[in-house]
C-alpha cells in the first residue's frame, strides 16, 4: 500500500481557488461528480479499526479502495492513511462480490469533485452537499506551500473525513444523525455537471 497524505480545508470558496489555481499555472483534469458506497460488516467492525472499504463510480469507470491506519506511528500535521485503489471492470460485479462475502453498504455519499495539478500537489475542488472543502494531497514539506500559495487559512484546515465532517455538519444544524450525504433532488438539479447512471 502507498501512504495518502492529505489536509482538507473548509468553507472554501472554490470560483477563488479555481481563478488561483489558473494564475498560478495548475493544470486540471476537469470536474466531475462521484457517487461512493462504503461497506462494512454488520458490527461494524471496518469503522472500528479505521478501515475504509469504498467503492466509486465516476466518469464512467468503478474504483475499489481499502483505506486503513498506516502500520506504525507517524507524526505528521497531515491525515495519513495507507491507500489501496484500483479500478474494477464492473460496478454492479463487484457490489455483488462485497455482499457475497459478508459486507453490506453501510453509508453513501456523492460530491463534485475538481482535481488540479499544483506545486507538486493534488488539489480538489470538492463540492458537497453539505458545504464546499479543497483537498490537498502531497507531502507534509509540500502541503502547507500549497495551501498557502492559494491563500486557505490553517485555521479552517481539518484531518477529518467527509463522514465525520457530515455527521459534524448535522449535529450543528439540529438535524437527525444521518451517515449517508446525497444531493436531494433540488441539488442535483442546479449541478452543472453530467451525473451518469451506475
Amino acid at each position: 500500500m502507498v501512504l495518502e497524505c492529505e489536509l482538507k480545508y473548509a468553507h472554501a470558496d472554490l470560483g477563488e481557488m479555481r481563478r488561483r489555481l489558473e494564475a498560478g499555472g495548475g493544470d486540471t483534469s476537469g470536474r466531475y461528480f462521484e457517487s461512493n458506497l462504503v461497506f462494512d460488516r454488520p458490527d461494524r467492525s471496518l469503522k472500528v479499526a479505521g478501515i475504509l472499504l469504498r467503492l466509486r463510480w465516476r466518469q464512467g469507470q468503478a474504483v475499489l479502495t481499502v483505506k486503513r491506519p498506516p502500520a506504525g506511528e507517524i507524526v505528521s500535521s497531515l491525515k495519513v492513511s495507507e491507500e489501496l485503489e484500483t479500478t474494477v471492470g464492473d460496478f454492479a460485479a463487484m457490489r455483488a462480490a462485497l455482499e457475497a462475502l459478508g459486507f453490506s453498504v453501510a453509508f453513501a455519499y456523492e460530491k463534485v469533485r475538481e482535481k488540479w495539478k499544483h506545486l507538486g500537489c493534488t488539489v480538489c475542488l470538492d463540492h458537497l452537499p453539505f458545504g464546499d472543502y479543497v483537498e490537498i494531497e502531497g507531502s507534509e514539506g509540500t502541503v502547507p506551500g500549497c495551501a498557502a500559495a492559494l491563500g486557505l487559512d490553517p485555521a479552517t484546515s481539518t484531518k477529518a473525513t467527509y463522514h465525520a465532517l457530515n455527521l459534524e455538519h448535522r449535529a450543528g444544524q439540529g438535524l437527525a444523525s444521518e451517515e449517508s450525504f446525497v444531493f436531494s433532488e433540488a441539488q442535483r438539479a442546479s449541478l452543472d455537471v453530467k451525473i451518469g447512471k451506475v
